[in-house]
């Protein structure tokens, strides 16, 4: 058996103590640590310790020579919103994991700032599906978010040109071709997009192209179009530490790249097993948050 955890998800339709939510928020910082691999927990002096490490460590190799992820990770953190935010109603306090710009903000072009903004006054009391996050909806959540979701596995095959990753979210994966092989044609959208990689030194380049659009980066309706270009970094710190970092380009949405980074933490409990997970028939979140605030 797996180590014991329980997640609950709750829908309510009515008003959410903000006595509850600091007290989830003094519980989740109670258990995340201050400090990992030696470095500061929080993302981006994470991101500024851990990059200077990096040369100093020989990580494990597989047999076929390159530098073994394998096994159960998880970020450890979830991203209600990927820019600095304090505790609310809604969602619990977190620091930006943006490292570029300096700000800690998405460069949103203006036209792009207005429709985040709008999404995140009315996504908890959403007129219509478009400020649904379609994460409530059961659909993938794409990349990058996909990456600090819950626990996921790397798997890398003796002689495979493929580099996978299993997600317990909604029994998402990833297979990450590493041959030099083309990206599928432009026609071609999904959640998940179409990723290739490459081996740079000790660090695995993923970049991921073909995403459909619709996903958000977190729950307060951050976005990129179809046309994003995502190209993750994913280099080992030490036996268990990973830091992983995502540049995005978007010129139909952004003034300019920005990149995100988190450290991943191995996940060592004994017997461990991804979960069976998913989004459920009867799932009230939709419509509870489709619902006016008057008839709640």
């Amino acid at each position: 058996m797996r180590h014991a955890r329980l997640l609950v998800a709750v829908a309510l339709g009515g008003a959410l103590s903000t006595h509850f939510w600091v007290a989830v928020e003094a519980r989740q910082e109670a258990r995340e640590p201050r400090t990992i691999a030696g470095c500061p927990a929080d993302p981006v002096p994470f991101y500024a310790c851990a990059t200077a490490k990096i040369g100093a460590f020989n990580p494990p190799r597989t047999p076929d020579g390159t530098p073994d992820f394998q096994g159960y990770w998880n970020a450890n953190r979830q991203a209600f919103n990927i820019e600095a935010h304090a505790a609310d109603f809604a969602y619990q306090g977190g620091p930006t994991l943006i490292v570029d710009p300096p700000d800690g903000m998405v460069p949103y072009q203006p036209w792009a700032a207005a429709r985040q903004q709008e999404r995140a006054d009315k996504t908890l009391n959403a007129p219509s599906i478009e400020f649904l996050d379609p994460n409530a909806q059961c659909f993938l959540r794409g990349v990058p978010r996909q990456m600090w979701m819950m626990d996921y596995q790397f798997v890398q095959p003796a002689g495979s040109p493929f580099v996978f990753t299993l997600h317990e979210q909604n029994h998402a994966f990833r297979v990450i071709a590493t041959d030099g092989r083309p990206h599928v044609g432009a026609a071609v959208k999904t959640w998940m997009g179409d990723s290739r990689g490459r081996w740079e030194g000790t660090t695995l380049v993923v970049e991921t192209t073909n995403q459909n659009g619709r996903e958000w980066l977190d729950n307060t309706g951050n976005f990129y179009s179809d046309a994003a270009r995502i190209t993750e970094r994913i280099t080992m710190v030490d036996a268990d530490t990973l830091l992983w970092e995502a540049r995005i380009e978007d010129p139909a949405v952004y003034t300019q790249p920005w990149t995100m980074a988190f450290p991943l933490r191995r996940t060592k409990a004994p017997n461990f097993q991804l979960m069976e997970f998913a989004c459920h028939e009867g799932n009230r979140s939709p419509t509870l948050q489709l619902r006016s605030p008057g008839s709640r």
